[in-house]
């Protein structure tokens, strides 16, 4: 399963996920991207989600949330290492800055292939690549593309 989710004015890349068992098919992707509209939360805004360093896992149902291993966790990803001007950047899991993401079919056993129509996948195992476009300073300026992301079709 994957989410996609916006309108936090942010964009990012995450899953939770069995730490054993990465490739499982129980892992859940999340890509998070927001209207290209909206302007970014404010710089101390962003520093938040980025405080806690500490691993996160899910408790079992009817349990309390601690810091104790459980068999799932959850990881945002660091895909912002820069910044839009190529500056290195502190916090790398989240960029507040306007953007949308890509997101496209493929077939990773078809190296002709770069796109999978819907009507051409059936039996097929499909990966996800997905792009964060982020804008740069200023009402028109560049758009740097961060990724991709890759979301692996998981086994059963």
């Amino acid at each position: 399963m994957t989410f996609i989710s916006g309108a936090v004015n942010v964009c990012g890349a995450g899953l939770v996920h069995d730490p054993a068992h990465p490739s499982d098919y129980k892992t859940m992707y999340q890509l998070i991207s927001s209207p290209f509209i909206n302007s970014p939360p404010p710089s101390y805004i962003m520093k938040l989600p980025h405080g806690n360093s500490k691993p996160l896992y899910i408790p079992a149902n009817g349990h309390r949330s601690t810091s104790q291993p459980t068999d799932t966790k959850e990881d945002m990803m660091e895909i912002f290492q820069t910044d839009i001007n190529g500056q290195q950047r502190e916090h790398r899991k989240l960029m507040g800055r306007r953007n949308y993401v890509a997101v496209v079919a493929y077939d990773p056993d078809a190296a002709a292939t770069t796109y999978v129509h819907p009507d051409q996948a059936h039996g097929r195992k499909l990966n996800l690549a997905a792009d964060f476009m982020v804008q740069g300073d200023g009402t028109f300026g560049n758009v740097v593309k961060y990724g991709p992301v890759i979301v692996p079709s998981l086994g059963q």
